[in-house]
Protein backbone atom coordinates (compact mmCIF):
# COMPACT_ATOMS: atom_id res chain seq x y z
CA UNK A 1 0.00 0.00 0.00
CA UNK A 2 3.26 2.30 0.78
CA UNK A 3 4.43 1.85 -2.62
CA UNK A 4 0.59 3.30 -3.92
CA UNK A 5 0.31 6.30 -1.61
CA UNK A 6 2.12 9.10 -3.58
CA UNK A 7 0.33 7.52 -6.81
CA UNK A 8 -3.47 7.55 -5.06
CA UNK A 9 -2.07 11.56 -3.38
CA UNK A 10 -1.59 12.78 -7.27
CA UNK A 11 -5.08 10.85 -8.40
CA UNK A 12 -7.17 13.02 -6.21
CA UNK A 13 -5.10 16.70 -5.45
CA UNK A 14 -4.45 17.02 -9.38
CA UNK A 15 -7.75 17.01 -10.28
CA UNK A 16 -8.54 19.42 -7.53
CA UNK A 17 -5.50 21.64 -8.35
CA UNK A 18 -6.31 21.96 -12.06
CA UNK A 19 -9.41 24.03 -11.52
CA UNK A 20 -7.54 25.84 -8.75
CA UNK A 21 -5.19 27.18 -11.17
CA UNK A 22 -7.71 27.53 -14.05
CA UNK A 23 -9.58 29.72 -11.42
CA UNK A 24 -6.55 31.88 -10.69
CA UNK A 25 -5.91 32.55 -14.05
CA UNK A 26 -9.39 33.84 -14.93
CA UNK A 27 -9.13 36.17 -11.49
CA UNK A 28 -6.09 37.27 -12.85
CA UNK A 29 -7.07 38.16 -16.49
CA UNK A 30 -10.35 39.66 -15.11
CA UNK A 31 -8.14 41.93 -12.72
CA UNK A 32 -6.24 45.29 -14.30
CA UNK A 33 -2.82 44.78 -15.28
CA UNK A 34 -0.59 45.97 -12.83
CA UNK A 35 0.29 49.91 -13.49
CA UNK A 36 2.15 52.51 -11.29
CA UNK A 37 0.21 54.30 -9.13
CA UNK A 38 -2.36 51.39 -9.16
CA UNK A 39 -1.96 49.15 -6.21
CA UNK A 40 -2.66 45.60 -7.04
CA UNK A 41 -5.03 43.84 -4.92
CA UNK A 42 -3.30 41.44 -2.12
CA UNK A 43 -6.55 39.51 -0.85
CA UNK A 44 -7.28 37.14 -3.68
CA UNK A 45 -3.34 36.42 -4.05
CA UNK A 46 -3.47 35.62 -0.20
CA UNK A 47 -6.70 33.31 -0.43
CA UNK A 48 -6.02 31.80 -3.80
CA UNK A 49 -2.21 30.95 -1.94
CA UNK A 50 -3.79 29.46 0.79
CA UNK A 51 -5.65 27.22 -0.98
CA UNK A 52 -3.10 26.19 -3.25
CA UNK A 53 -0.97 24.89 -0.20
CA UNK A 54 -3.73 22.92 1.08
CA UNK A 55 -4.10 21.19 -2.15
CA UNK A 56 -0.71 21.02 -1.51
CA UNK A 57 -0.58 19.04 1.61
CA UNK A 58 1.17 22.01 3.26
CA UNK A 59 -0.21 22.69 6.70
CA UNK A 60 1.10 26.20 8.34
CA UNK A 61 2.87 26.86 11.46
CA UNK A 62 3.58 30.19 11.75
CA UNK A 63 5.14 32.13 14.82
CA UNK A 64 4.88 35.56 15.82
CA UNK A 65 3.10 38.07 13.17
CA UNK A 66 4.33 40.09 10.18
CA UNK A 67 4.53 43.84 10.88
CA UNK A 68 1.74 45.63 9.90
CA UNK A 69 2.71 48.91 8.82
CA UNK A 70 4.58 49.53 5.71
CA UNK A 71 8.11 46.86 5.96
CA UNK A 72 10.68 45.32 3.78
CA UNK A 73 10.24 41.54 4.60
CA UNK A 74 13.58 39.31 4.03
CA UNK A 75 13.40 34.99 3.96
CA UNK A 76 15.78 32.72 3.45
CA UNK A 77 15.09 31.00 0.21
CA UNK A 78 14.37 26.93 -0.18
CA UNK A 79 11.88 26.73 -2.57
CA UNK A 80 9.29 28.23 -4.93
CA UNK A 81 6.47 27.11 -2.33
CA UNK A 82 8.49 29.70 0.27
CA UNK A 83 6.25 32.58 -1.87
CA UNK A 84 3.11 30.66 -1.48
CA UNK A 85 3.42 29.97 2.29
CA UNK A 86 4.55 33.30 3.14
CA UNK A 87 1.70 34.98 0.63
CA UNK A 88 -1.19 32.78 2.74
CA UNK A 89 -0.11 34.32 6.03
CA UNK A 90 0.86 37.90 4.78
CA UNK A 91 -0.40 39.97 2.15
CA UNK A 92 2.64 41.62 0.28
CA UNK A 93 4.38 42.05 -3.00
CA UNK A 94 7.50 39.76 -3.97
CA UNK A 95 10.68 40.26 -5.72
CA UNK A 96 11.69 37.61 -7.88
CA UNK A 97 14.48 36.32 -10.20
CA UNK A 98 13.60 37.19 -14.03
CA UNK A 99 13.48 33.55 -14.63
CA UNK A 100 10.17 32.78 -12.40
CA UNK A 101 8.76 34.77 -15.32
CA UNK A 102 8.80 32.51 -17.94
CA UNK A 103 7.63 29.77 -15.98
CA UNK A 104 4.45 28.05 -17.14
CA UNK A 105 1.08 28.98 -15.73
CA UNK A 106 2.77 30.47 -12.04
CA UNK A 107 5.19 32.68 -14.25
CA UNK A 108 2.12 34.64 -15.77
CA UNK A 109 0.05 34.76 -12.72
CA UNK A 110 3.32 36.79 -10.72
CA UNK A 111 3.17 39.58 -13.20
CA UNK A 112 -0.36 39.82 -12.62
CA UNK A 113 -0.19 39.38 -9.16
CA UNK A 114 2.41 42.65 -9.66
CA UNK A 115 5.54 40.62 -8.73
CA UNK A 116 8.59 42.32 -9.51
CA UNK A 117 11.50 40.47 -11.14
CA UNK A 118 15.48 40.62 -10.91
CA UNK A 119 18.15 40.16 -13.67
CA UNK A 120 20.69 38.04 -11.74
CA UNK A 121 24.24 38.95 -13.47
CA UNK A 122 23.41 42.14 -14.52
CA UNK A 123 25.66 44.72 -13.38
CA UNK A 124 22.65 47.38 -12.76
CA UNK A 125 20.34 44.99 -12.01
CA UNK A 126 20.19 45.07 -8.24
CA UNK A 127 20.08 48.67 -8.72
CA UNK A 128 17.05 49.01 -10.74
CA UNK A 129 15.28 46.21 -8.01
CA UNK A 130 16.12 48.60 -5.45
CA UNK A 131 14.61 51.62 -7.02
CA UNK A 132 11.20 50.21 -7.99
CA UNK A 133 11.34 48.61 -4.50
CA UNK A 134 11.67 52.50 -2.89
CA UNK A 135 8.82 53.56 -4.84
CA UNK A 136 6.90 50.69 -3.60
CA UNK A 137 7.75 51.12 -0.44
CA UNK A 138 7.11 54.87 -0.17
CA UNK A 139 3.61 54.08 -1.35
CA UNK A 140 2.87 51.74 1.97
CA UNK A 141 3.51 48.39 0.44
CA UNK A 142 4.95 45.41 1.54
CA UNK A 143 7.84 43.75 0.07
CA UNK A 144 9.45 40.53 0.72
CA UNK A 145 12.66 39.63 -0.93
CA UNK A 146 15.22 36.53 -0.75
CA UNK A 147 18.96 38.11 -0.32
CA UNK A 148 20.72 34.97 -0.34
CA UNK A 149 20.22 35.29 -3.95
CA UNK A 150 19.63 31.52 -4.29
CA UNK A 151 17.93 28.70 -3.12
CA UNK A 152 19.14 26.16 -0.81
CA UNK A 153 18.74 22.55 0.71
CA UNK A 154 17.40 24.53 4.18
CA UNK A 155 19.24 22.87 5.93
CA UNK A 156 21.43 26.24 7.08
CA UNK A 157 21.91 29.95 5.90
CA UNK A 158 24.10 31.34 3.59
CA UNK A 159 24.59 35.07 3.85
CA UNK A 160 22.64 37.83 3.09
CA UNK A 161 23.28 40.27 0.39
CA UNK A 162 22.80 43.77 1.60
CA UNK A 163 22.58 45.60 -1.40
CA UNK A 164 18.83 45.47 -1.88
CA UNK A 165 18.55 46.44 1.86
CA UNK A 166 19.16 50.21 0.89
CA UNK A 167 15.39 50.27 -0.17
CA UNK A 168 14.64 49.99 3.33
CA UNK A 169 16.67 52.51 3.88
CA UNK A 170 15.70 54.92 1.08
CA UNK A 171 12.09 54.50 1.89
CA UNK A 172 12.74 55.08 5.72
CA UNK A 173 10.86 52.08 6.70
CA UNK A 174 11.51 48.93 9.37
CA UNK A 175 13.07 45.30 8.11
CA UNK A 176 11.50 42.09 9.05
CA UNK A 177 12.81 39.01 9.00
CA UNK A 178 10.76 35.77 8.08
CA UNK A 179 12.81 32.05 9.01
CA UNK A 180 11.51 29.58 6.71
CA UNK A 181 11.71 26.11 7.56
CA UNK A 182 9.93 22.54 6.63
CA UNK A 183 10.71 20.43 9.44
CA UNK A 184 11.11 16.47 8.67
CA UNK A 185 12.62 13.68 10.61
CA UNK A 186 15.63 13.98 8.10
CA UNK A 187 15.73 17.57 9.23
CA UNK A 188 14.68 19.09 6.34
CA UNK A 189 11.75 17.69 4.20
CA UNK A 190 13.74 16.00 0.99
CA UNK A 191 10.97 16.63 -1.21
CA UNK A 192 10.70 20.60 -0.49
CA UNK A 193 14.14 22.11 -1.83
CA UNK A 194 14.04 23.42 -5.44
CA UNK A 195 17.79 23.35 -6.00
CA UNK A 196 20.50 22.87 -8.48
CA UNK A 197 18.99 22.21 -12.01
CA UNK A 198 15.18 21.23 -10.59
CA UNK A 199 12.46 21.73 -13.60
CA UNK A 200 9.44 23.65 -12.08
CA UNK A 201 6.69 21.22 -13.65
CA UNK A 202 9.10 17.62 -11.93
CA UNK A 203 9.18 19.26 -8.61
CA UNK A 204 5.77 19.74 -8.70
CA UNK A 205 4.70 16.48 -9.44
CA UNK A 206 6.77 15.35 -7.12
CA UNK A 207 5.46 17.86 -4.05
CA UNK A 208 1.81 16.54 -5.20
CA UNK A 209 2.96 12.74 -4.27
CA UNK A 210 4.34 14.01 -0.53
CA UNK A 211 1.69 13.51 2.71
CA UNK A 212 1.83 16.59 4.88
CA UNK A 213 4.29 18.78 4.14
CA UNK A 214 4.75 21.36 7.52
CA UNK A 215 5.62 24.63 6.72
CA UNK A 216 7.04 26.81 9.84
CA UNK A 217 7.34 30.43 8.90
CA UNK A 218 8.84 32.39 12.68
CA UNK A 219 8.47 36.37 11.97
CA UNK A 220 11.16 37.64 13.74
CA UNK A 221 10.74 41.16 15.58
CA UNK A 222 11.55 44.33 13.41
CA UNK A 223 14.35 46.58 13.24
CA UNK A 224 16.07 49.69 11.71
CA UNK A 225 19.77 50.59 10.82
CA UNK A 226 21.56 53.64 8.44
CA UNK A 227 23.38 50.74 7.67
CA UNK A 228 22.60 48.15 4.82
CA UNK A 229 25.34 45.98 6.22
CA UNK A 230 24.11 46.03 9.61
CA UNK A 231 20.55 45.01 8.20
CA UNK A 232 21.97 42.29 6.32
CA UNK A 233 24.18 40.92 9.46
CA UNK A 234 21.17 41.44 11.69
CA UNK A 235 18.66 39.74 10.10
CA UNK A 236 20.84 37.00 8.72
CA UNK A 237 21.70 36.09 12.37
CA UNK A 238 17.83 36.34 12.94
CA UNK A 239 17.12 33.78 10.52
CA UNK A 240 19.97 31.56 11.15
CA UNK A 241 18.84 31.39 14.54
CA UNK A 242 15.63 29.71 14.13
CA UNK A 243 16.52 28.01 11.36
CA UNK A 244 19.35 25.97 12.94
CA UNK A 245 17.39 25.91 16.57
CA UNK A 246 15.71 22.55 17.66
CA UNK A 247 12.37 22.34 16.77
CA UNK A 248 11.27 21.85 20.34
CA UNK A 249 13.16 25.01 21.45
CA UNK A 250 11.29 26.68 18.71
CA UNK A 251 8.21 25.89 19.95
CA UNK A 252 8.43 27.12 23.01
CA UNK A 253 10.24 30.32 22.19
CA UNK A 254 6.38 31.45 21.17
CA UNK A 255 3.40 29.74 21.18
CA UNK A 256 2.61 28.79 17.20
CA UNK A 257 -0.77 29.15 15.84
CA UNK A 258 -1.85 26.98 12.67
CA UNK A 259 -3.23 28.28 9.76
CA UNK A 260 -6.58 26.49 8.80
Amino acid sequence: MMAWAPACRRAWRLPLLLPHVLAGLLAASLMPAPQPGRPVPLLPMMLWSRILCRLLGVRLVVHGAPHRGTVLMVANHISWLDVFCIASVCPAQFLAKQEVADWPVFGWLSRRAGTEFIHRGDSNGAGEAAERMIWRLRQGERMVIFPEATSTSGATVKCFYPRLFQAAIHARCLVQAIALRYPHPQGVNPAVPFVGDDSFLPHLWRLLGESTIVAELRFCDPIWSRSSDELARLTHQQVLGAVTAPAVANRQATAPHLVR
